[in-house]
């Protein structure tokens, strides 16, 4: 099996699992097909008669061929230099994507996902991970943003039960990817996204790589690169639409509580999201809370439940919260202590270490 190269005097096969390069000059009669099947993107195989046949490049064998090429041009350093004023971001482009809730104060300083970002949610089995995060692209959807729920571990018979307790998830955009897994979800996953969207919610990072792993016959660590190239690149809007991609990702915790997969999930995202309960399991009180955040505060819990009636933030207890740390920031601010001043008074030195002393002791 060959990706093909083409020359106004030639057509070289490169194959893809080892062998001999096959050279076919333009004077033969199989040069047309094979600049047609470089064309389309389609590979060669070649019969033990000589014939030709094409299928399609299920595995991105012709990308892989593409960047190892990219990766031998002469690099120039200077051209890795660029400065905000050359990038031109739109400002527009910068505006946060609110979900009307308590959870925008909760998310970011600027109030809401900020464009551009990644956030990985990681918590505990039946906590409502996922519960909480499609409510939360719900509210965003609702102020018109355009929005994409991507199940891998979900069918459409799950999503129906939740719609009782949830029955306006209805609007939100749905990829089912267990509906592509007889061919290969790669391209699909790409196609779809490439439409544009503000927010990507993703459940679950684990599930998207097992599924692309075995339809496109991958390995994992190849399937963990391309889903992350794929979030990055739509982080700086290389899509049909130039929308700079937010994407929220559900990670699964091993027995041992870590999250599966590899450090480059965590490195490259813009905000750990831990949800848990608060108490034993199963307790009732949940929260969720930012280990890591780029965008806002760290180490501040944001209290839900989930019920019959849906899901509920405590924005009260958020706000008591905030407003304590607030006025306790104030009044440090405010006084007038003085390391310098309690030495002062201690007959202590701040800038010198004391030592202890011996008197003679008189007989």
């Amino acid at each position: 099996m060959y990706t093909v190269k083409i020359t106004p005097k030639k057509a070289t096969l490169l194959p893809i699992n080892g062998g001999k390069t096959v050279i076919i000059k333009s004077s033969d009669k199989r040069y047309t097909k094979a600049m047609a099947a470089r064309n389309a993107k389609r590979l060669v195989n070649i019969t033990p008669s000589g014939r030709f046949t094409t299928s399609k490049d299920y595995h991105g064998a012709y990308d892989e061929v593409q960047s190892t090429i990219t990766k031998q041009k002469k690099f120039n350093p200077l051209d890795a230099i660029t400065t905000m004023q050359k990038l031109n971001i739109d400002a527009d482009s910068l505006e946060p994507l609110s979900t009307d809730t308590i959870f925008d104060k909760f998310m970011s300083n600027e109030g809401g996902f900020l464009p551009g970002t990644n956030v990985m949610a990681a918590g505990a089995p039946g906590v409502g991970k996922t519960t909480l995060l499609l409510e939360l692209l719900y509210g965003v959807h609702k102020q018109g943003k355009r929005t994409l729920f991507i199940s891998a571990e979900m069918s459409e018979m799950d999503m129906a039960r939740y719609m009782k307790r949830f029955p306006h998830w209805a609007e939100l955009p749905i990829l089912f990817l267990n509906n592509f897994t007889d061919q290969c979800p790669k391209s699909i996953v790409e196609g779809v996204i490439n439409e544009g969207f503000d927010l990507i919610l993703t459940d679950s990072y684990t599930e998207v790589n097992d599924t692309v792993k075995e339809a496109c016959n991958l390995t994992r660590s190849k399937v963990e690169k391309w889903f992350l190239d794929l979030m990055i690149d739509n982080n700086k809007g290389n899509n049909n639409h130039k929308i700079h991609t937010t994407f929220v990702t559900i990670l699964q915790l091993s027995k041992g509580g870590t999250f599966v997969g590899s450090n480059k999930l965590k490195h490259m995202t813009s905000a750990m999201m831990d949800i848990n309960w608060d108490g034993g399991e199963n307790s009732g009180t949940r929260y969720m809370e930012f280990s890591k955040n780029r965008c806002g505060n760290v180490g501040q819990k944001l209290h839900y439940t989930i019920s019959n009636e849906g899901l509920s933030l405590d924005g009260d207890r958020l706000a008591r919260e905030l407003q304590y740390k607030e006025l306790l920031a104030q009044e440090v601010a405010e006084s007038d202590f003085s390391w310098d001043e309690i030495f002062s008074k201690t007959g202590g030195d701040s800038n010198q270490s004391t030592e202890a002393t011996s008197e003679p002791i008189e007989a």
